[in-house]
């Protein structure tokens, strides 16, 4: 959007020449993941049936952002339908991850966290059903944030699985993730106390833990945050069905999805790639009976992770089990192993690079809040970057 960003910024600078500047967000340059409407611009969902679809309205969260004085620059390519973690999409082009040529930027919002991590754009916005925020951000280097369920206006943004899907924004920094969070809810940063005094969860006793990476990712977080005043308290998750939340949480994404595009796949099947074909038509194959059982264990394990972050403010993990990949490559069945925890229970949850791995690509660790904690958390994990930044992790292996 070459010429209405020109006239946005043009604009911008003649309100802050006025001292009548719209707040943290104004001039401020944007990237929207191509699921979200802006009126007057396609939006296609990644999915090549809908690529001539204009949008009449702006989705709340644009209108948000243009009330607020951003400099909306463009849409950016996903994974097809939202549905996959590698953004080579076969509508719209293979998305490469900036930091290696030839490398995913994750999915499905990869082309938003690739546009922050080029520098192309200072926030950008992207929707995360599984993970598909924070997997990108992990990959490409950059901060990735899913707010609690519900806490950004979905309308206007194409559904994917309407009970786990979420809004999500993506930034260099978990402190401009901050900034851009107060401006778009209107609230003021929480206080930071100079003695930290929060109650973070270690996870152990999780998939691929003893993983080189993964095990000195962890490590080295444990010890700077013991260097930093904060005792972590230990939370075994051996008891938590990591691949089977995984699982569910899919099936349940092919069994809304086929429903959001039964219309347009009855009459354009060739407009939706065969693998998407596929996945679609396993969803609509199955009885409302398989749906209602994969809803309920996906609402116990929920409850089963409620019961286990009692008492503390916030879990710490791995964000995925593994670097960027080239594509090409097997895709790893664990993508989402971790992320999915957040979109089951609604919960909101940060990743931030942390170190990299044997390649020198960038790892993410990841920090899950309780429901409404979204601006403590956006200050816990903005506290952890400046940890990081006083004690450079070490973390190759």
């Amino acid at each position: 959007m070459p010429e209405d960003a020109c006239a946005q910024s043009m604009a911008s600078d003649k309100r802050r020449r006025r001292h009548a500047g719209r707040g943290g967000l104004d001039g401020v340059p944007v990237a929207i993941k191509d699921n979200i409407d802006i009126a007057g611009l396609p939006s296609s969902g990644g999915i090549g049936h809908y690529a001539g679809a204009m949008a009449l309205r702006d989705a709340a969260i644009v209108a948000q952002l243009k009330a607020a004085g951003a400099v909306l620059i463009g849409k950016t390519n996903l994974h097809e339908a939202a549905l996959g973690a590698t953004t080579d999409n076969p509508w719209f082009g293979r998305c490469d991850n900036p930091l290696r040529a030839g490398f995913t930027p994750g999915g499905s919002s990869g082309g938003s966290a690739a546009a922050v991590a080029a520098a192309m754009c200072v926030l950008a916005v992207g929707t995360d059903t599984m993970g598909s925020v924070r997997i990108p951000a992990a990959y490409c280097g950059i901060a990735g944030f899913k707010p609690t369920r519900g806490a950004l206006a979905l309308d206007g943004v194409m559904p994917l699985s309407p009970t786990l899907d979420s809004l999500g924004l993506m930034a260099a920094s978990a402190a401009l993730l901050a900034g851009a969070w107060h401006a778009l809810t209107d609230t003021a940063a929480p206080a930071v106390p100079q003695v930290p005094v929060w109650r973070i969860a270690l996870a152990r006793d999780f998939p691929d833990e003893q993983s080189a990476p993964l095990a000195a990712l962890m490590q080295n977080a444990a010890s700077t945050m013991r260097a930093h005043g904060i005792a972590p308290l230990e939370q075994s998750l051996a008891d938590v069905p990591f691949t089977g939340l995984r699982r569910d949480a899919f099936i349940l994404c092919e069994i809304e999805g086929a429903a959001v595009h039964a219309a347009a796949l009855a009459a354009d099947p060739e407009g939706f790639s065969p693998q998407l074909r596929a996945m679609l038509g396993f969803g609509a194959r199955q009885a409302p009976a398989r749906a209602m059982e994969v809803r309920e264990r996906l609402l116990a394990s929920a409850a089963h992770l409620a019961a286990l972050l009692d008492g503390v403010d916030a879990l710490l993990l791995p964000t995925t089990p593994q670097a960027a990949f080239a594509h090409g490559m097997r895709v790893p069945d664990n993508q989402a192993d971790f992320t999915v925890l957040a979109n089951v229970t609604g919960w909101p949850a940060i990743s931030i690079p942390w170190g990299r791995d044997a390649s020198g690509m960038p790892l993410g660790l990841q920090l899950i809040g309780k429901a409404d904690s979204d601006a403590q958390l956006l200050a816990l994990a903005a506290w952890f970057e400046s940890i990081r930044d006083k004690t450079t992790p070490a973390i190759e292996q």
